[in-house]
């Protein structure tokens, strides 16, 4: 079943701090001729890499590769079920919509936040590579019928993702406690 993605849900920032947490990586490179091949997962001094393919061969079959099995032995198979439906989930929201949604004071906190833990080099906010990859996701052949986040990972103008999961858990806790204050008033 196709879901609309509508940018001023809540399910826009389940999907954005899903991204955070489990896809995005700060890009090492800006390139527009590349895309994302590997996921560079880093905590404090451990650093961890799985291709995109392992991420989509996941999505597609649920098939763990040896590569994802690395990972796969730390996460209980909720976590795992959950990180499927999210790589399989399709939205519908095209490139304007995105863009506009990108452009406005919460959309752009939302991207600022989320580059803080998904960067395009160490010392640099990943805002402006998230915004791209979105995007071109949504605009490219085919994605009328909606686009996943692999597409998004795809897209990401660099060979390696990198993610701070660190700073992905803080705001995603961050996120969850906020949409709980403001469900209380």
């Amino acid at each position: 079943m196709r879901q609309t993605f509508n940018v001023r849900s809540n399910s826009a920032l389940y999907f954005l701090i899903f991204i955070g947490i489990w896809i995005f990586p700060a890009i090492a490179k800006l390139n527009p001729l590349l895309a994302a091949e590997k996921i560079k997962l880093i905590y404090g001094p451990f650093n961890g890499n799985i291709s995109v393919h392992s991420l989509k061969t996941y999505a597609d079959t649920g098939e763990l590769t040896r590569e994802f099995r690395l990972y796969a032995k730390f996460i209980d198979r909720d976590t795992l079920t959950k990180l499927r439906y999210w790589l399989q989930k399709s939205f519908s929201s095209d490139r304007v919509e995105l863009y506009k949604y990108s452009q406005t004071t919460e959309g752009e906190k939302l991207l600022q936040d989320l580059g803080t833990a998904v960067k395009t080099h160490p010392e640099r906010n990943g805002f402006y590579a998230i915004r791209s990859a979105l995007i071109e996701a949504a605009a490219a052949p085919g994605s009328t019928e909606g686009w996943t986040v692999i597409d998004v990972m795809q897209k990401f103008p660099a060979n390696d993702v990198r993610i701070d999961t660190r700073k992905l858990f803080e705001l995603n806790k961050f996120w969850q406690e906020s949409e709980a204050t403001i469900k209380l008033n």
